[in-house]
């Protein structure tokens, strides 16, 4: 109750109702008029006094201090201008656009939230939490994250993905955004050249460009990155590093082919680059076994591997991990560090339950029967309202369509139709960093219900048949 005094009579200079100088009423008087104990008035007159709001001065009263208030008595306005010079705002990343405002959403390939598994994962939650104040983990530990989790992903990748893993190749991190920003600052130094597809996933290049690198572009075809323009450019500079998503290609879900991979490999080999490898979805293939990831097979550990639980349950949950040599882990962590300190070990614990338990196994295979009748039914709609203006080539895998526009539109036309019909999606204009490409639109499906995914391709229709 003290505060909440406190707070009004704050909330009362700030208006200019109480000026500089004013006395405060008398601490008996004021515990009357607000039926309260005195003692409770002195409590928030002491805050008062404490903050610096006012004054108090012995058998004279408190008063209205001046140290917030401007010389018309009055406390200075809130405002939106910077108190103080700011830097160029290029290591910020984009502007914040949050929370979304159109109607209709067409997100990049997320799961849908509803059905995540959340009794299990609550009992998971409190198990975690108990089993961590009994070993006495609620303090600092290892930056690259708990033991446990890191055997268990170890297994994991092992068993279902081919590596050749243990601990020591894996740190965890809040996930794989934060994965990117701290395999970057471990890799690379300014100036040093990062190479992506000419279209790609834009936090990527973002995480890489604040580490001081200076990212270059290589073209993409329908089979995917371009191996002739990566060698020549490679001739002339070695790159640091390359980041791929080979599993399906950020945005156009296109899977590179064995022969691709391999090629990728020896050109690494060859030229000294890391090949950053970000398999964001590596568990939804619907036409046949997924095929396993370039660091599957890297003996000589060029490969850092980057994962992530949020595509299997939710983005909410800030669960990912980095695979790659120790020694380059090791200096993940040690970014990890000084990024973050370390992961949260109730969430850690609690997903080494979900793993252990089956839970997560089980609620993946129901979501791939899921995700898999909602790709035909969001291709098949497609395919009959949109046919006349746009191609698509149903994935193998992913939560996403790739969908190519026949004729040219423009980035401004196709922002204003978009708005007018309260839809949103990602284009290929949000993911190229120059050069020509094809227009086309990244649509995840796995988040919509059937009501949904007809409302939204009705409104996706009126912007790309006017």
């Amino acid at each position: 109750m003290s505060l909440r005094i406190a707070h009004a009579v704050i909330e009362e200079i700030q208006r200019g109702r109480l000026k500089a100088g004013d006395a405060l009423p008398g601490t008996r008087e004021l515990a009357e008029q607000l039926k309260v104990s005195r003692k409770t008035v002195i409590s928030a007159f002491d805050e008062l006094v404490a903050q610096g709001w006012a004054e108090s001065h012995p058998r004279r009263g408190t008063f209205v201090s001046d140290a917030f208030v401007g010389d018309d008595g009055l406390a200075a306005p809130a405002t939106d201008t910077p108190a103080f010079n700011l830097p160029d705002n290029s290591k910020l990343g984009p502007p914040l656009l949050w929370p979304p405002s159109a109607k209709h959403r067409f997100d990049d390939g997320l799961p849908d939230q509803r059905l995540i598994p959340a009794d299990e994962i609550a009992r998971a939650y409190a198990s975690a939490a108990r089993s961590v104040g009994r070993k006495r983990l609620f303090s600092y530990g290892d930056p690259r994250g708990s033991l446990e989790l890191r055997d268990a992903v170890s297994r994991m990748l092992n068993l279902e993905r081919g590596l050749s893993t243990t601990s020591e190749n894996i740190c965890l991190t809040r996930g794989s955004q934060m994965a990117l920003h701290a395999v970057a600052g471990a890799l690379v130094s300014t100036d040093d050249l990062v190479v992506f597809e000419e279209l790609t996933y834009p936090p990527a290049v973002e995480a890489f460009r604040m580490a001081g690198a200076k990212p270059l572009f290589v073209r993409i075809d329908k089979d995917g990155l371009d191996l002739d323009g990566l060698e020549q450019l490679c001739r002339r500079r070695p790159p640091r590093a390359i980041y791929v998503t080979p599993h399906h290609q950020f945005p156009t879900t296109v899977m590179m082919r064995p022969p691709a991979r391999l090629r990728l490999r020896a050109l690494a080999a060859q030229f000294d680059f890391a090949i950053v490898e970000d398999d964001y979805d590596h568990e939804f293939h619907f036409e046949h076994q997924p095929m396993f990831p370039l660091a599957s097979n890297d003996p000589g550990g060029q490969i850092v591997y980057i994962g992530s639980f949020s595509k299997v349950l939710s983005p909410s949950l800030r669960a990912g991990y980095v695979s790659a040599a120790p020694w380059l882990v090791e200096r993940v962590g040690r970014r990890i560090g000084c990024l973050d300190r370390q992961g949260d070990p109730v969430v850690e614990l609690a997903i080494v339950e979900l793993i252990e338990t089956g839970v997560l196994r089980r609620h993946v295979r129901r979501m791939h029967g899921v995700y898999q009748a909602r790709r035909d039914s969001f291709a098949a709609l497609l395919a009959e309202r949109l046919h006349a203006v746009a191609t698509f080539t149903l994935p193998a895998g992913g939560l996403s369509i790739w969908l190519r526009l026949l004729d040219p539109v423009t980035r401004e036309t196709l922002a204003l139709r978009s708005a007018e019909a309260s839809v949103q999606f990602i284009s290929s204009f949000d993911c190229a960093f120059g050069g020509d490409h094809e227009v086309g639109l990244r649509l995840g499906f796995a988040s919509l219900n059937e009501e949904e995914m007809v409302s939204a391709t009705d409104a996706l229709t009126k912007v790309l048949s006017v």
